[in-house]
């Protein structure tokens, strides 16, 4: 996310979580301080925004808008407080935001800052005040934040088959098996192969909603994990899998069933199974090898997400890199004679 970051669409409810404390901010009007922060484990409806995008001169720009209050952020230096709420929809200046994307350790973080006060908001706790603001040109830690996403669901995964590439494939033996005759009559044996090869699959993202590091989803209906769950089908009605390369051509294999992680490489087993005759004349040895070819698949994706809470869709794309085995192949051939 380096240089950049998703902003969520203005139906998607976020929390906005503060990097160092911990907390994530508040709008609220039952109480005070109205506009505050809260443990991020503690939920409420106070916690929730949306984020609405500017247009013309403020293209680029958001309003942070509470979910329960219906009012939005400021940030101003002239009064008191200097971070607060106001009814309406961004007539003013100090309502609107520019998303600053953090580098380094701080590449998955942004910081919020109103570019009229040239001023950027911060949640401490270690100190008063603890939610307020800051000139923006001196950069600290406490004024970076990151999205806390509602609950998601894995609507479908969308594979791009037609552009799937095939690329370090070499020839790997699976099994070697060798008949020697001793007999001066023709003996034949049937040839049984029941190996396993590793596979291993990864997505890689390349843009839109980011799904949390960890998170896991299932190739199976309904398989509910770590605030993930695959609710539907592919969209011709299959149940969503990964692609596979068979005959030259990419397909899509809806037969493995397992839990995937997301942001990492995960692992498992194919196996390879077939049963062929071979034979050997008087004082000949034969051997048989079984072969298939190994390499690695990349294909485009696009997973499509649905918020649990209001339904609103939002999509992840990027390349889904795969290391498979196919093609199995088998030779018997002569390699000696008496």
């Amino acid at each position: 996310m380096s240089g950049t970051i998703y902003v969520p669409p203005k139906d998607l409810r976020v929390r906005l979580l503060g990097y160092v404390s911990q907390y994530v901010l508040v709008s609220r009007t039952h109480r005070e301080p109205q506009v505050w922060h809260h443990p991020y484990n503690d939920q409420y409806d106070d916690q929730f925004f949306t984020f609405v995008s500017g247009t013309g001169d403020r293209k680029g720009l958001y309003l942070i808008k509470s979910v329960r209050t219906h009012k939005v952020l400021f940030s101003r230096t002239h009064a008191d407080p200097h971070v607060w709420h106001i009814d309406g929809d961004g007539a003013y200046n100090d309502n609107w935001f520019k998303l600053e994307p953090g580098k380094g350790k701080y590449d998955k973080f942004f910081r919020p800052i109103n570019p009229y006060t040239n001023t950027a908001v911060f949640s401490r706790t270690t100190q008063q005040p603890e939610v307020w603001n800051h000139p923006a040109g001196e950069v600290y830690a406490d004024q970076y934040f990151s999205f806390l996403f509602p609950d998601m669901q894995v609507v479908r995964v969308d594979y791009d088959l037609d552009l799937g590439k095939v690329t370090n494939k070499t020839p790997t033996v699976l099994a070697t098996q060798t008949l020697t005759n001793n007999t001066s009559r023709e003996q034949k044996m049937s040839v049984e192969l029941n190996e396993t090869e590793t596979h291993t699959s990864t997505w890689d993202y390349t843009t839109g909603f980011t799904i949390t590091i960890g998170a896991s989803f299932s190739g199976e209906p309904h398989q509910i994990s770590s605030g993930l769950f695959m609710e539907a089908a592919h969209r011709d009605g299959r149940v969503a899998g990964i692609p596979m390369f068979v005959e030259n051509t990419f397909k899509l294999d809806t037969a493995i069933k397992n839990e995937w992680k997301w942001g990492g490489a995960n692992t498992f087993s194919k196996s390879w199974k077939a049963s062929f005759p071979a034979k050997a004349g008087p004082g000949e040895t034969v051997r048989a090898v079984s072969t298939v070819t190994r390499g690695q698949l990349e294909v485009p994706y696009t997973i499509t997400l649905r918020s649990k809470d209001t339904q609103t869709e939002v999509t992840t794309s990027g390349t889904w890199r795969g290391v498979s085995t196919w093609d199995l192949h088998h030779t018997v051939s002569i390699v000696g004679k008496k």
